[in-house]
């Protein structure tokens, strides 16, 4: 477990952030109300850990946090999947025959897609679950897709998600990275030509590595470019992890280290 004077995290302390927060780490814990400013608030010096979602596993990946990450100057330490159960809240007394629109944060909105369809709800979209709780009405005609009630709301319903199965990956981020962990994350850009990627992922098979997920995001300098994410196991020595990223980085324009660390699945 980390410890830490301040920890930012999305949202507030009815928000699944702060419910992994308090697993990652102990400290003072701050909320903000965006994802840039949970990781503002550590590059600034205004907090010294941050946790963010990364991934769920039914939506993908949270793509926000990958479009900073990059730049961020920050690592991860470790990371953390969180079952997701969702809850629809109302005001107290609200009945589900009232409800006519519910807000959420998008990645709660799209695990919840066949209870809203099935209900014919409109959608609003959040910053944060938690911000959605605010927008809940008193008519009852506005409700939130969200972990826990404010006072004044209830929970009409229980575990609305789409699967049973659904979870949430999240990172606990900071400005040095690890030296141990089980796990690494690389970021690296390409030159557009046949074969690039097929180079890095031979070095990465030639050291007998195992790639457990790639992804891509396009290139902020909006010529056509993509961004690859890669994760992969790594139990070896730091210094042959070293010698590793030195290999992939040789076959990139761009690259950087992302973090080492290990993983925890909560029941």
């Amino acid at each position: 477990m980390y410890r830490a004077n301040a920890i930012s995290y999305l949202g507030d302390e009815n928000s699944y952030s702060y419910a992994a927060a308090v697993k990652l780490a102990h400290g003072e814990y701050k909320a903000y109300s965006g994802l840039r400013k949970v990781m503002n608030a550590v590059q600034c010096g205004e907090c010294d850990l941050a946790v963010l979602p990364v991934e769920n596993n039914v939506e993908g990946a949270v793509n926000e946090v990958y479009d900073e990450l990059y730049d961020s100057g920050l690592y991860i330490l470790r990371q953390l999947v969180l079952p997701i159960r969702h809850s629809l809240i109302a005001a107290d007394g609200a009945d589900i025959s009232r409800i006519r629109t519910v807000v959420s944060h998008p990645q709660a909105l799209a695990q919840c897609r066949k209870f809203i369809d099935a209900h014919g709800f409109s959608v609003r979209s959040a910053s944060s679950t938690s911000e959605a709780l605010k927008a809940v009405g008193a008519d009852g005609e506005v409700a939130a897709i969200a972990f826990r009630p404010l006072r004044g709301q209830s929970v009409v319903m229980h575990g609305i998600q789409d699967s049973s199965l659904n979870a949430t990956r999240f990172a606990l981020l900071g400005k040095t990275p690890n030296e141990r962990g089980d796990k690494a994350s690389v970021s690296f850009d390409l030159k557009n030509k046949p074969g690039a990627l097929l180079d890095v992922l031979r070095v990465i098979s030639d050291n007998a590595v195992n790639l457990t997920r790639i992804i891509s995001r396009p290139h902020r300098s909006g010529d056509g470019e993509y961004r690859f994410f890669a994760d992969f196991d790594y139990a070896s020595t730091d210094d042959e992890l070293k010698k590793l990223l030195s290999a992939v980085k040789l076959q990139c324009t761009g690259f950087r280290f992302l973090g080492r660390y290990d993983c925890v699945i909560c029941d």
